[in-house]
């Protein structure tokens, strides 16, 4: 962004790009080209993390810019902006800031007493089940949140609009905190996280990199998606592949998988799968921006995936693709991806990139001439031009990734039965998704092609996240791990904690962390007293029936402290007390002499006892105790889910 300053600026300031390309920014998934002859001003900020903004200034010059591939959407740079402004500009902030309406006012407030009430309840329900969880410290942040809610009454009634806003965030957080601290620590759980080229190139060596995955078991993380293939360049020496120039003269990915099972932590190669080439990281190696990668300019020249006007790339997206409808191409990364299973112990592979690029009006993919030709085969025409009511086509692309998933399964279950394959993917509503992006992931599931989906849910509120875990799981019928997948780097300590006790709510068996490189101090320090504070000793899809058995087990303990607990026990009369406790240990005893005939009724009796539990504790909500029967019903959805992953 350039802003050029104005001496008058008491009444305006300008925003524009200046004409000629001397450099090409990537800032988040758009490019903001300008000019800039050379940089000598006063320096206003510097970068004192990889992750933050920097800003500088000369004469009527501010410039503001990010380092490479940040989203430019964090309310913390979007403050720094502000105050920058104001430095430059005499107290502009001061008049530009958004007045906070009554209506917002309101809705500012419910949320805040909302998340409150939640966390009050929380401390409540601690003490009442004597869990193992600094109660003082819980009360510390609640105190704080309280202190923060005060401030932002305080500042509206003042017009501090600005500060009123940043009060209100920062009480939402100090709330949340003491939700994710009073939540019990799963013995039972996925701790997923992506290790990013950029942290691995950073770690310097085996000696770094040894000691940056010691941190990560440490931290409670027991699986880690190490990034193999990136933009076309494996981080491994391979024989098909050309090694990113990045990594020379060692082999992060046999380092890495030697220190993950030397720490309990399972390593699955993360690899681009149809993106074959990045702009970004074009700029890193000393390429030109335009360059296709390593793949699409030698073995692959004619594999590459096309717009109607022949272009290699969608503008404002930064990668190149290769064709998922050309048959060669697919058997080439199938050969690329046996290469690491056949070569290295990897736990599992992830399979990122596995979807078209983004397409809307206007911006369709896929006229090259493979997939014009197959097309044709199975229609008899060729596609649209426009592609966008095409849905014939649309569908046709739909299947082409589909039966790359099911070919790059079977090859990899044959060269190592038991290797984990996931994916990857969005969790946008599916047609909507498969309209875009030709991303059917529901198929590859209920297929059994892979194992597990990694839904990214980088944009979706807490309620939101609940509500989708729960369309999935009617969709699939509790017959597949779904983990949502958090960005790290757009999420406050506060922001984490609220995400991860949705997922945990909405029946999800862990969470997925996006990325090391934004794993800060502050995070670390949450999930090292909260959510990961006991080490969760088995990964559930290892062994779904000892996972479901410890699970239940949990559940069983947390319902007998609710039954006897003398301090504000259970409103509710003692024939549906005891039909639960019935209930409750009959099925404690069925899944301890679990046989797989056993298993349609177990989960009849977990149905039926979800449903007593509801009438069991329904008058919980009004007497500000909804969290007890939040806290033992998400364990029953996990359960079912395992018990349909143990084989028959």
């Amino acid at each position: 962004i350039l802003l050029q300053r104005n001496e008058i600026a008491e009444s305006a300031f300008n925003l524009k790009h200046k004409s000629g390309i001397n450099i090409e920014l990537p800032i988040g998934s758009f490019y903001s080209i300008f000019s800039l002859s050379r940089f000598d001003g006063k320096v206003a900020a510097r970068w004192a993390e990889i992750n933050q903004i920097a800003i500088g200034a000369k004469k009527n010059l501010v410039y503001v810019g990010y380092s490479w591939g940040q989203d430019v959407d964090k309310g913390s740079d979007i403050q720094l902006l502000l105050k920058t402004l104001n430095f430059y500009f005499q107290s502009l902030t001061s008049r530009i800031q958004k007045e906070i309406i009554k209506s917002e006012y309101e809705k500012i407030v419910k949320e805040c007493l909302d998340l409150r009430n939640e966390a009050s309840s929380v401390i409540q329900t601690v003490q009442e089940l004597g869990l193992s969880v600094p109660v003082h410290i819980l009360k510390k942040h609640f105190q704080k949140g309280d202190e923060l809610l005060n401030d932002f009454n305080s500042n509206y009634l003042f017009g501090n609009f600005l500060e009123a806003r940043e009060n209100a965030d920062l009480s939402k957080n100090e709330f949340a905190i003491v939700l994710s601290l009073a939540v019990p620590s799963r013995d039972i759980e996925i701790r997923a996280i992506w290790l990013d080229r950029e942290t691995i190139i950073n770690t310097k060596g085996e000696f770094g990199l040894r000691r940056l995955i010691k941190k990560l078991a440490k931290l409670g993380f027991n699986v880690v998606f190490f990034e193999t293939i990136n933009a076309g360049y494996p981080v491994y020496p391979s024989k098909i592949l050309e090694k990113n120039p990045l990594v020379r003269a060692w082999d992060p990915l046999k380092i890495a998988i030697d220190e993950a099972h030397e720490n309990g932590i399972e390593l699955h190669a993360w690899v681009w799968t149809f993106a074959v080439g990045n702009t970004r990281h074009n700029l890193l190696i000393g390429k030109e921006p335009g360059y296709p990668g390593p793949i699409l300019s030698t073995t692959g020249k004619n594999w590459a995936l096309t717009s109607k006007n022949g272009l290699l790339r969608i503008s404002g997206q930064p990668e190149m693709w290769i064709s998922p409808a050309n048959k060669e191409a697919r058997d080439f990364l199938i050969s690329v991806f046996s290469e690491i299973v056949k070569n290295y112990d990897v736990d599992g592979l992830q399979l990122d990139y596995l979807r078209f690029p983004f397409q809307d009006e206007g911006t369709h993919v896929g006229y090259d001439l493979p997939s014009k030709e197959g097309f044709k085969l199975v229609s008899g025409r060729y596609p649209k031009e426009d592609g966008e009511d095409d849905n014939e086509w649309i569908n046709w692309k739909t299947n082409q990734i589909n039966f790359f998933v099911k070919d790059i399964s079977t090859k990899l279950r044959k060269i190592k039965p038991g290797i984990k394959i996931s994916a990857a993917v969005f969790a946008m509503p599916r047609m909507e998704r498969i309209s875009n992006i030709q991303q059917d992931w529901e198929a590859w599931i209920l297929n059994q092609w892979i194992n597990i989906v990694y839904t990214f849910y980088y944009s979706f509120s807490t309620h939101e996240i609940e509500e989708k875990l729960k369309e999935i799981k009617n969709l699939t019928g509790n017959k597949a791990i779904i983990i949502p997948g958090f960005n790290l780097r757009v999420l406050n300590e506060g922001e984490l904690a609220e995400r991860i006790i949705s997922s945990r709510n909405g029946g999800a068996l862990g969470v997925a962390l996006f990325a090391t490189a934004h794993l800060d101090k502050k995070k670390k320090e949450l999930l090292a007293s909260g959510p990961f504070k006991k080490t969760a000793f088995l990964i559930p899809y290892n062994d779904p029936l000892l996972s479901s058995r410890k699970l239940y087990d949990e559940f069983f303990n947390l319902v007998q402290g609710l039954l006897n607990t003398s301090s504000k026990p259970v409103l509710s009369d003692s024939s549906t007390k005891q039909a639960v406790w019935n209930l409750a240990s009959e099925i404690k005893e069925e899944l301890k002499n679990y046989t797989p005939g056993k298993k349609n009724n177990i989960e009849k009796k977990l149905d039926e006892l979800q449903i007593k539990i509801k009438e069991w504790l329904s008058l919980e909500k009004y007497l500000n105790r909804n969290q007890r029967m939040i806290y033992i019903n998400s364990y029953l959805d996990q359960i079912k889910t395992l018990l349909n992953l143990t084989p028959m």
